[in-house]
């Protein structure tokens, strides 16, 4: 019992302590591929970066969702938004992406992978906490 007792008063001292030296700035004019970007976390993500001005290319595999999204990205004051459909489990798409986020930015800064899909990680015995750092090469290894 004292350990866990312990255990909180340190995480307490860290709470106090802590300082969020997060700076908006730094990704004020930032370019941002997110995958994912139709709902959930990628939306919100998407949101985000839009209310730092950054430059964004979204990708999901739904057009109409992914345009509303786009929409509110730019009302959110996101310098420059693009959109790409793409199925990022075709081994072709990762490539694809790439090319449009860096021909339409220039080049990217972040590259935000919201995609994950774990059921064929389950088929070969893997679980989602234990993806191999190998597995985001292959995403987007084109």
């Amino acid at each position: 019992m004292e350990g866990a007792v312990g255990s909180w008063d340190c995480h307490r001292v860290l709470a106090f302590f802590w300082r969020d030296t997060f700076n908006p700035e730094t990704i004020s004019s930032a370019r941002v591929l997110l995958t994912g970007a139709s709902t959930g976390i990628g939306e919100q993500m998407a949101y985000h970066y839009s209310r730092s001005g950054a430059e964004i290319v979204l990708t999901a595999r739904r057009e109409a969702v992914l345009q509303k999204v786009m929409e509110k990205c730019l009302q959110l004051g996101a310098k420059k938004v693009f959109y790409i459909l793409a199925d990022m489990s075709s081994p072709a798409e990762p490539e694809r992406v790439m090319q449009f986020a860096v021909q339409k930015m220039g080049g990217l800064d972040y590259l935000v992978l919201n995609h994950a899909d774990v059921r064929p990680l389950s088929r070969c015995g893997m679980g989602m906490w234990s993806i191999p750092t190998g597995f985001c090469r292959w995403v987007f290894s084109g």
